[in-house]
């Protein structure tokens, strides 16, 4: 790691950990001028972010179906013009408090672009709103720590091996592990209000798809056991004290259960990545049984094989996402996190098979 001159010149590539939606803008804070986001198509889909990304910078939209030939070459014109080039390597954002998993299609392009590369991680962000809380605590707490990760020099020198096991380490974020030592108090009404849009299984009785959560609560409907928030972000009156073990733990449990039948309430909508629109087409039941998915209500009865699903996506708060046939399809859901791990994991199964 080396010092990093905020006002120093582009191109360069600026990286980082991925914990709110608009990571982007306050990252370019201390930087000379603004750094120029690649962003998915999903982002421009919410009217806000669009505006800000249309009207207030310049970007780079990484259209679903799009080639990654045309987003490098979006690339390869800011570079020329001398930009800084905002990349996100994890594309979503925190589900637990830690970094998510990086793409490596990242290391491949720094190491094309042979250009010097910054990494700015992103300490508290997870506490201040994680991604299923409508409202921000109160007055939060934000640490960016920027520094130099390589030179166009040294990038000539490394394999994208290297490069990618370097990159993910570098920004690489568990708050909290950083908040017992940075002891920062994170206050405000109802957070842990929409937790269980990640957490769906109870840590007491094993159960799955029975939690929900309310003001600075979540508890399980099946067995009644219920977690408290303080101050600091930790859980109390749980077996973990945070989401990261929550999460593996659930994680685990489900691979356990992927034979079961799970129903959830959706509303299904229909999308345009090239107006950026979104459309409702109907409400009712998403099904998972037998390896396969299936929406369903009283006009509507579609059937989705999950081995033919592609682009399995969690964006925003509540969506769940997925290109079936060539068609994209998006769901609402007060469990995103458990449908994306079902058509993941039961993927994965039957790849292996």
């Amino acid at each position: 790691m080396k010092d990093f001159n905020p006002k120093r010149k582009g191109p360069y590539f600026l990286i980082g950990n991925h914990v709110l939606p608009l990571d982007a803008f306050f990252s370019s804070f201390p930087i000379k001028g603004y750094g120029i986001p690649v962003a998915s198509s999903f982002v421009f889909l919410e009217f806000w972010q669009r505006i800000a990304l249309t009207h207030l910078v310049d970007s780079i939209v990484k259209r679903k179906g799009q080639s990654d030939i045309q987003t490098i070459r979006d690339i390869r014109r800011h570079v020329k013009k001398g930009h800084v080039i905002q990349i996100y390597p994890a594309g979503n954002t925190s589900y637990y408090g830690d970094s998510t998993e990086s793409t490596y299609a990242t290391a491949k392009l720094i190491k094309l672009q042979k250009i010097d590369v910054v990494s700015a991680k992103t300490k508290g962000g997870y506490f201040a709103k994680p991604r299923w809380r409508d409202t921000r605590a109160k007055r939060p707490f934000l640490e960016i720590e920027m520094f130099t990760l390589f030179t166009a020099e040294e990038i000539k020198n490394l394999s994208v091996d290297e490069i990618f096991n370097i990159m993910k380490d570098s920004y690489y974020q568990n708050d909290y592990e950083w908040n017992k030592e940075a002891k920062i108090e994170y206050k405000g009404k109802n957070r842990l209000e929409g937790s269980h849009l990640v957490i769906y299984a109870c840590p007491e009785c094993n159960s799955i798809n029975q939690m929900n959560s309310k003001g600075d609560t979540i508890y399980c409907e099946k067995c009644g056991s219920k977690s408290t928030i303080n101050d600091y972000g930790f859980l109390e009156g749980s077996k973990y004290d945070n989401f990261v073990y929550w999460g593996k733990f659930q994680e685990e449990l489900l691979l356990q259960n992927l034979d079961k039948e799970y129903e959830f309430d959706v509303e299904y909508l229909k999308l345009d990545l090239i107006k950026f629109k979104k459309e409702h087409i109907a409400n009712g039941k998403m099904i998972f049984k037998n390896k396969v998915l299936y929406f369903q209500n009283k006009d509507i009865n579609l059937q989705f094989d999950i081995k033919d699903m592609i682009g399995i996506v969690y964006t925003e708060r509540d969506e769940f996402s997925f290109d079936y046939h060539n068609e994209t399809f998006m769901f609402i859901t007060e469990k995103p996190k458990l449908l994306l791990d079902i058509t993941k994991y039961t993927k994965e199964d039957l790849n292996n098979v």
